[in-house]
């Protein structure tokens, strides 16, 4: 949210009720806004907008983890760190509790963190629980366990978009980095959802093919196009690589993983692969408009507190606004103002000093008019 999307969606939110927005440069329309969630969205476009540490209003979005556990053993995830928390299953208990103290003026929530969302046996039930609180919601799968039962069930629970991580158009390629995953397997799922959503005339959720680009990879992206607009899917898109995790950078991995081509590269490299800093700092706003609720209930200002240096609480021991509005919360947010480096996991952000805004590349909506 800036100034120039403020003015394209001002008479929108005032007389239609509506908002058009993209995260990851995936296409959503949010709409029969409530006043609630209105009035929220102006206060809130302060603290995108200007330096201030006082918070004005609740979140208009929310990072949810319905699954701190993986399938997968992908290189450089902090699921394999023992230092990592949250390693659970959501339970529904607390993701309703979550919606109901926050939902009236959420816009939409991010339905993934570390782990695979699809493990946890509710995650359908999730989606429609938010669905029915008109929230838009997101998420993102390695797709390489689902059942015709549980295509059926996403199909049907309201889900707004899927992103469908697939790392390259051959076994060989795709499990450089997807360590233990099938890429058949994955290809006969999305040919299940695809035709789940023929049989029931859905338009959702938005199937999202998406290849993070990497040097093991970067030779098949013209193939995995082909390869989207095989399957038939609503989007195809591209994301640049980072080996970043919590307050540090590894320039022996960027230096293995980074693609070759700089159209695809997060940043810019010095000749021994460390980061140019040269870039400016990413303007981070999380504190004041994203909390990130963790597997365990625990909120954070943000996923890459792995390790829960700044835990704000926990929704299962307080209210929302309890946790959002305390004291402690705003001291933190005081402190990220003078000094973010004050925080560990903020060091070396991933989104600091990056070339290009967001962590997407490039897009191509298929079936899907935008």
């Amino acid at each position: 949210m800036d100034g120039r999307f403020l003015y394209r969606n001002f008479f929108d939110l005032l007389f239609k009720r509506r908002l058009q927005f993209e995260f990851d440069m995936i296409p959503f329309k949010a709409e029969r806004l409530s006043n609630k969630q209105r009035n929220n969205l102006f206060k809130i476009a302060f603290n995108r907008l200007l330096p201030i540490s006082h918070t004005f209003g609740r979140p208009y979005m929310a990072h949810i983890s319905p699954s701190g556990i993986c399938d997968l053993d992908c290189v450089s995830c902090p699921t394999k760190d023992s230092k990592t928390q949250g390693k659970e299953l959501l339970s529904f208990a607390t993701f309703r509790k979550f919606i109901d103290e926050v939902g009236d003026t959420l816009i939409y929530i991010i339905l993934w963190s570390w782990g695979e969302p699809l493990l946890n046996p509710d995650f359908p039930k999730m989606v429609e629980y938010a669905a029915k609180r008109n929230i838009i919601t997101v998420t993102s799968s390695n797709l390489n366990r689902l059942t015709s039962e549980q295509a059926c069930d996403l199909v049907a629970s309201g889900l707004d978009s899927l992103i469908i991580a697939v790392d390259g158009t051959t076994q060989a390629s795709y499990e450089k980095y997807r360590c233990g995953g099938n890429l058949e397997r994955i290809i006969n799922n999305i040919k299940l959802l695809m035709a789940e959503k023929k049989r029931t005339g859905a338009k959702k959720p938005l199937l999202n093919l998406r290849m993070v680009v990497s040097r093991e990879n970067e030779h098949e992206v013209e193939d995995f196009r082909c390869l989207a607009r095989e399957l038939e899917v609503d989007m195809v898109s591209f994301k640049a690589f980072s080996t970043r995790q919590a307050g540090y950078e590894n320039p022996e991995m960027d230096r293995r993983f980074a693609p070759q081509s700089n159209n695809y590269r997060w940043y810019k490299y010095l000749k021994n692969f460390q980061t140019d800093h040269r870039v400016k700092k990413y303007w981070c706003r999380f504190p004041w408009t994203k909390p990130m609720l963790f597997a365990d209930g625990t909120i954070i200002f943000c996923e890459f507190d792995l390790q829960y240096e700044r835990p704000l609480g926990n929704i299962n021991q307080q209210s929302f606004d309890e946790i959002w509005f305390s004291d402690k919360a705003q001291k933190w947010r005081r402190l990220f103002q003078q000094n973010r480096d004050a925080f560990a996991f903020c060091r070396d952000c991933v989104y600091d000093y990056k070339m290009f805004d967001g962590c997407v590349i490039e897009r191509e909506l298929l079936n899907h008019d935008e």
